[in-house]
C-alpha cells in the first residue's frame, strides 16, 4: 500500500460511520470502483493513511498514480479515485490543531496504547484537549499550547505542553523540563514541554504512571 500525505488528522471515532472495519492491525475501507472492475482500499494504520487499487487477480493498479498516463479507462480509475479520497478526507479528517511531532507521537502512543482519543471540551479554547479513563472517567492528561513564560520562563514563544498526573512532585520539578502543573491542581500535576526537552520515551513512561492514578 501507499501512504497517502494529509495536511489532516484523521478523526478515528468517524471511520467507522464512512465504511471502515477494524482489523488486528488497523482500520480497513474497500469499495468497487470502475464498474466493479478494480477494488480500491484505504487502511489507516500507526497514524497514517494508506492506499491500494487492485484488479481481479489482486495485482496493484497503479496508473492512475501516473500523470502521463492518459485514456478512457485510467481516467475513469483516476477520477473514482480521487471521489473516494475527496470523500474520506471531509468526512473524516480534521484540521491539525498540535503540530508539534512529539505531540503527534504521543496521540498515536494513547491511541495504540489505550484506545482513547482527545476530547476538545472548551468553545473558548478550541486548542486544549484531555484524555479520560473509560473507566473512571478522571483525565490523565491534557494537551495545550501556552506561552513559556506562563511557565515561569523568560519567554514569550509558544510552545505545546502535556499536564500529567504524578506522585512525589517535589522530587523531579526543576523549572527547566518539568514543571508545575499548569492550570491545574499543583499538588498532584505537572507540565512538560513538547519541544524535546523532555525525551519521548521519558513523556511516556509518565504518561502510564499518571493513566494509573486517574482511578480514584
Amino acid at each position: 500500500m501507499r501512504e497517502v500525505k494529509l495536511n489532516k488528522t484523521v478523526a478515528v471515532d468517524k471511520l467507522e460511520s464512512f465504511g471502515f472495519i477494524k482489523t488486528a492491525n488497523g482500520w480497513l475501507y474497500q469499495k468497487n470502483i470502475c464498474d466493479n472492475q478494480l477494488l480500491m482500499m484505504l487502511k489507516f494504520m500507526g497514524g497514517k493513511i494508506f492506499s491500494r487499487v487492485e484488479d481481479s487477480t489482486g495485482e496493484e493498479y497503479t496508473l492512475h498514480l501516473v500523470e502521463s498516463s492518459v485514456g478512457k479507462f485510467v481516467g475513469n480509475v483516476r477520477q473514482d479515485y480521487e471521489r473516494i479520497l475527496t470523500e474520506f478526507i471531509e468526512n473524516c479528517c480534521e484540521e491539525n490543531i498540535f503540530c508539534a511531532q512529539l505531540t503527534k507521537n504521543l496521540i498515536i502512543y494513547v491511541r495504540e496504547k489505550y484506545g482513547d482519543e482527545l476530547e476538545f471540551l472548551w468553545e473558548k479554547f478550541p486548542k486544549d484537549a484531555i484524555w479520560r479513563r473509560k473507566d473512571t472517567k478522571k483525565w490523565y492528561a491534557v494537551l495545550m499550547e501556552i506561552s513559556e513564560r506562563k511557565l515561569g520562563l523568560d519567554s514569550d514563544n509558544l510552545v505545546e505542553v502535556i499536564d500529567l498526573r504524578g506522585r512525589e512532585l517535589e522530587n523531579f520539578l526543576d523549572g527547566e523540563k518539568f514543571f508545575a502543573g499548569y492550570h491545574m491542581n499543583k499538588k498532584s500535576w505537572f507540565t512538560i514541554r513538547l519541544d524535546g526537552s523532555v525525551a519521548f520515551d521519558e513523556i511516556c513512561m509518565r504518561l502510564d504512571e499518571s493513566y494509573r492514578l486517574a482511578t480514584k
